[in-house]
């Protein structure tokens, strides 16, 4: 499950959050006038998250350092959470600008 969670989030998370980071804007954020950057940044956090935690898993260290690990990934869904909200704050101010 482990490996399986890993390659998924490498092609649904991190493929498209470093192709934002290289310049690439999806269809639905063409218009918009928040940086989509944040969204990629965000994305590697997700990804990141998800490797920490899954990788302490399968190493099979001790419970200490899988708790740690889990609090690290723990913390990058925040940050990336954070992130998205920021990028949603941003892009509301624009459209209530443009109107």
């Amino acid at each position: 499950m482990s490996w399986t969670l890993i390659a998924a989030g490498a092609v649904f998370v991190l493929a498209p959050s470093v192709a934002v980071l290289l310049g690439w804007r999806p269809r639905l954020l063409r218009h918009g006038q928040a940086p989509v950057r944040l969204l990629g940044v965000a994305g590697l956090c997700m990804y990141g998250a998800v490797l920490i935690d899954e990788s302490a898993r399968l190493s099979g260290p001790s419970q200490e350092v899988v708790r740690v690990c889990a609090y690290v990934a723990l913390g990058l869904v925040f940050c990336s959470v954070a992130l998205v909200i920021l990028f949603d704050f941003l892009g509301s101010s624009s459209r209530s600008r443009r109107s």
